[in-house]
């Protein structure tokens, strides 16, 4: 499975939310996620315990740049959550861990989430699926757009993941 996507510091969330709502967006509502990272050699390995959808396991290879990117990724449901964390963490070690309470919007192909992510503040995240009528030529200049229509500015683009923000020493 593939994805265009970004992530941005957001500073007015209203104008989001103002814009969603022009644009017809669909509101899906709001989940908790607790998202436990693993050591791995390629990617990164987390399980996710959501609010709405139980455990999930995702594999996902996405270069750390503040841009619009693809990112190739991987899920498989858990019915055993917590079992398969204790042999996780075993096996590889855990790498770090975010918890967060996210608001989706679904806006044809895309899934807009709006982050607040505990200890490092509210964060948007657009994510364009890519299949056989969204080409990834589309999904990028939709993810663009999208930016522009917001007021996410260059300096709000954000290169990582969550769980690497989390691990930066403060300035």
């Amino acid at each position: 499975m593939r994805n265009i996507e970004i992530k941005a510091r957001l500073h007015e969330r209203r104008r989001v939310e103002r814009e969603l709502e022009r644009l017809g967006a669909r509101d899906e509502g709001i989940e908790t996620q607790h998202d436990v990272f693993f050591h791995c050699h390629s990617g990164r390995l987390k399980l996710r315990d959501s609010s709405r959808s139980g455990a999930t396991l995702i594999h996902y290879e996405r270069p750390d740049s503040p841009t619009v990117r693809p990112s190739a990724y991987e899920l498989a449901a858990q019915p055993e959550g917590a079992s398969l964390l204790r042999v996780l963490e075993g096996a590889l070690g855990k790498s770090g861990e975010v918890r967060k309470r996210r608001h989706l919007y679904l806006l044809d192909n895309i899934r807009v989430h709006l982050d607040e992510v505990e200890g490092l503040g509210h964060f948007l995240e657009l994510e364009a699926v890519v299949d056989a009528v969204h080409p990834a030529d589309d999904c990028e200049r939709a993810v663009e757009s999208l930016l522009e229509r917001f007021g996410i500015t260059k300096e709000d683009l954000i290169a990582t993941a969550y769980v690497d923000l989390d691990r930066r020493p403060d300035p």
